[in-house]
């Protein structure tokens, strides 16, 4: 096989230009902190890191999917245990008023107590949480409560397609966060027979009335149900903030995990580049001091 010159200028402009393509890819990689710069570079690494920031980027929306969820059942249960209070002090003022002694003056003040007490409960069953009521279902722009003519009144959503408030916390994963109204009006399945607002409005007449058997009676053990419903669905509360908390720390655990194998998979060592690179770039100088040699002097270079 004859060599020429011309072959060997070419065998070296090809070596150094490879010499000098790969140093620059380790100056690419070490400004960039990453393995590829292009899907071409490792496309089975570069499918994976894209499958990987997806995941991760899914998982950080249900955190926050979680973390409002959370913030939303804590108002929740805070809210009932107000109401709870309420109903407890009404309680009370019915014991007060079922008191066969107690005067007419008396009595009035009792009654104007639990008058009040009815538009605090009103007040309380508008709270909201980010700007939405709480207790209102899927209609959490209207305030679900008022106080009209006729007592209490709940005004939220009631079509059963329409109370609850769904939130995704994990693939296929979905929870139920909120509380109807109509379940503290009459417990989550109806199942208590006398609403809340007629008990209160019954407990308002009794007290103007004087009628101390039915307060002390039937009206109490009304009221003491509505407070026992009550605590049941504080109790729900409660296992479903529970739930979040575990599902809260699943998430982190999972990003945590996804987000060192991303790192594996797509982030440089430092050091072993920085070596790779100062190795190449010896090779390199040496390229080109061994350029300098391949066309050697002739007597030709010597004429003047």
């Amino acid at each position: 096989m004859r060599v020429t010159n011309q072959g060997m200028l070419n065998n070296y402009l090809n070596n150094l230009n490879r010499n000098l393509t790969q140093m620059s890819k380790y100056q690419n990689q070490l400004s960039s902190g990453k393995e590829m710069s292009r899907p071409s570079d490792d496309p089975f690494a570069v499918t994976k890191a894209m499958s990987l920031t997806t995941t991760i980027h899914q998982n950080q929306q249900y955190l926050r999917n979680i973390e409002d969820s959370m913030g939303w059942v804590d108002m929740t249960d805070s809210t009932l245990g107000n109401l709870g209070d309420v109903l407890n002090r009404i309680r009370e003022l019915v014991v007060q008023g079922a008191n066969g002694p107690l005067s007419d003056t008396d009595r009035g003040a009792v009654q104007d107590e639990v008058e009040q007490l009815v538009d605090q409960i009103a007040q309380i069953g508008n709270s909201n949480y980010d700007g939405r009521y709480i207790f209102g279902g899927q209609a959490t722009t209207q305030p679900p409560f008022k106080v009209g003519e006729y007592g209490l009144e709940y005004n939220g959503a009631n079509e059963d397609q329409n109370q609850m408030l769904v939130r995704e916390i994990s693939p296929n994963v979905t929870m139920e966060i909120n509380v109807p109204g109509n379940w503290i009006i009459q417990g989550r399945n109806q199942e208590i027979p006398i609403d809340l607002p007629t008990t209160l409005n019954s407990i308002v007449d009794a007290l103007e009335t004087g009628d101390t058997k039915r307060l002390g009676g039937e009206l109490l053990q009304q009221l003491d149900k509505h407070m026992d419903n009550i605590l049941s669905i504080r109790s729900e509360m409660g296992a479903k903030y529970n739930r979040l908390e575990a599902a809260q720390s699943k998430n982190q655990y999972e990003t945590l995990n996804m987000t060192k194998l991303l790192s594996k998979t797509e982030d440089i060592d430092f050091a072993e580049k920085i070596m790779q690179y100062m190795n190449m770039e010896s090779v390199y100088m040496a390229s080109l001091a061994t350029g300098a040699k391949i066309l050697q002097p002739t007597l030709l270079d010597f004429l003047g």
